[in-house]
């Protein structure tokens, strides 16, 4: 794993920092184009305004060459969430919720120079099980992002999602 770890919040919720090559457009295209988003995230077609509703299409076979853990047996093939756009001012900000149930997701993006700042502010989900793995679920989707834009051949998904998961696992806290 080459990218930093997120952090904790003081209210439970996850922040993920990443420096990426710009310029700023090249990035928010990578946030809101299915196509391109699909290549690090998820597909799925996404309004521009807020209040949309839209349909989050997951598909980590299609990320990655590696098979799936065990315990995600249940995305084998893809799974869809309904989301819905919070707040959006491209191209410096998205909100959104659907990721983890009703839990807020906040995409800021800042021009550094020639990089771009992205930070994801992760809610926490509604049950603290299901952090660990959303946290390492958001930290190897951030390093495929990356990994697309400074143009690499993405490393595997649930390689990466798994040795995150276990650095979470023995950090994180329930918020409170």
């Amino acid at each position: 794993m080459r990218e930093d770890f997120g952090t904790q919040l003081e209210d439970g919720s996850l922040r993920f920092v990443r420096d990426l090559p710009g310029p700023i457009e090249r990035v928010w295209a990578y946030l809101v184009d299915p196509e391109k988003r699909a290549l690090w995230f998820c597909d799925g077609t996404m309004g521009g305004q807020v209040g949309d509703s839209y349909t989050m299409a997951f598909d980590h076979d299609r990320l990655s060459h590696e098979p799936l853990p065990e315990r995600y047996a249940g995305m084998q093939g893809g799974i869809e969430m309904k989301a819905e756009i919070l707040a959006i001012d491209p191209p410096r900000l998205i909100v959104f919720c659907g990721v983890s149930e009703d839990a807020e997701t906040r995409i800021e993006l800042e021009p550094l120079g020639e990089r771009v700042r992205l930070t994801l502010t992760q809610a926490p989900p509604a049950d603290f099980g299901d952090l660990t793995g959303t946290a390492g679920g958001w930290h190897a989707h951030l390093a495929i992002l990356v990994d697309h834009l400074e143009g690499r051949v993405p490393r595997g998904f649930w390689t990466e999602h798994e040795e995150a998961r276990g650095h979470y696992e023995g950090v994180l806290k329930p918020a409170g």
